[in-house]
């Protein structure tokens, strides 16, 4: 082999070596993960909920970070959390775990509060914190579904109805307001006014109890002296009296009126009755014939030990019966006014129906 092909072969081969064992790129070097280091202890918590809690991430007391969570796993439907706190942190016991984040979207992280009133015990390796010990975080769709809920639910638009009813309430420029501070302030002005009368009614309330608590003795006396007496009175006896009392009183609530507070009035309708008495004396038609002629009847029904009469009746008008309006008792109520009056309408309907009948033409 000559010499030049000697040299290509060489420099073939160190071209090979040197293309297989070229160097690494960025992409492929992995990263260092953060870890609190081997000198740190465990603690165990259990929460309700743990969601979107990732691996690895921070535990914080009083936003430093102390630590982070190593596993997670479920357990009677809780999710147990695993975390490594840097030794030298001394958290007592009692401590609080809860799930938080720093922005509405942003990482859940494991926060630790340690208890108001420290004691001297601390947490240990390997110690848990139970549910008690625990809380979640409100998650993000909660938050937005509240959000949702305050913008569309009606709470924005209620807030804005209360707004404007103060405002309307408080009348143009506040003028309802304005008179309602002046009002208050002239009832505080005749209550400061009055303050003296006040006082003296206080004082002689004060007085007048002082002088009862001195007199307590005599009054549990009289009380003592009282109570055969009140023993000696039947109390089935009493009973009938308020019940008698009441039903008299209902009887009474029957009649009308005497001052004519009510629909009828006694001395209304006396007064009636004498004005209608006094017509008939003073009337010049007045005739006492249609008197006289019933008498002999009268006379020769009566002057026997049996009485007989015949009569023939057609038509009786009652009146309304009983008067809805009427408190006395309606068996002793006869035709009001209303019913004559009536009575007439009937009489002018048939005239005026028999007046078509005949002219072929009613009265209008």
């Amino acid at each position: 082999m000559s010499a030049v092909r000697r040299s290509a072969v060489v420099g073939l081969s160190a071209i090979m070596v040197l293309s297989g064992c070229a160097a690494p790129s960025l992409d492929s070097i992995p990263l260092p993960a953060p870890s609190v280091g081997s000198d740190s202890y465990t603690l165990t918590a259990t929460f309700a909920n743990a969601l979107n809690l990732p691996l690895k991430a921070k535990v914080r007391l009083g936003g430093a970070d102390i630590g982070e969570v190593v596993s997670m796993q479920a357990s009677d439907y809780t999710a147990v959390v695993t975390m490594q706190v840097r030794e030298g942190v001394e958290l007592p016991v009692g401590s609080l775990a809860e799930l938080r984040t720093a922005t509405p979207l942003g990482d859940v992280f494991v926060a630790v509060q340690p208890p108001a009133e420290p004691g001297p015990a601390l947490l240990a390796d390997g110690d848990t914190l139970g549910l008690g010990s625990t809380a979640s975080a409100a998650t993000v769709e909660a938050v937005l579904s509240s959000a949702a809920v305050l913008v569309n639910g009606g709470v924005v638009r209620d807030l804005t109805k209360v707004v404007n009813g103060l405002g309307r309430a408080a009348g143009d420029n506040g003028d309802t307001f304005g008179d309602l501070v002046r009002q208050s302030n002239r009832l505080a002005d005749t209550l400061s006014g009055r303050s003296d009368q006040i006082q003296s009614a206080l004082d002689d309330t004060a007085a007048l109890i002082d002088t009862m608590n001195s007199r307590q003795e005599s009054i549990n006396e009289l009380l003592s002296a009282a109570s055969p007496a009140l023993g000696a009175v039947d109390t089935r006896q009493l009973t009938d009296l308020v019940g008698t009392v009441g039903n008299m009183s209902a009887q009474l609530s029957k009649f009308p009126s005497l001052q004519g507070t009510d629909t009828r009035s006694v001395v209304a309708d006396l007064n009636a009755l004498s004005g209608a008495f006094n017509d008939v004396v003073l009337s010049p038609d007045t005739s006492m014939v249609a008197m006289n002629r019933m008498l002999p009847p009268v006379v020769k029904a009566t002057s026997g030990t049996a009485i007989g009469a015949e009569a023939t009746m057609a038509k009786l008008a009652l009146g309304n019966w009983p008067d809805i309006g009427y408190l006395g008792d309606p068996q002793f109520h006869g035709p009001k006014r209303a019913d004559w009056h009536f009575l007439v309408g009937s009489l002018k309907y048939t005239l005026f129906r028999l007046q078509e009948r005949v002219v072929g033409q009613g009265p209008s």
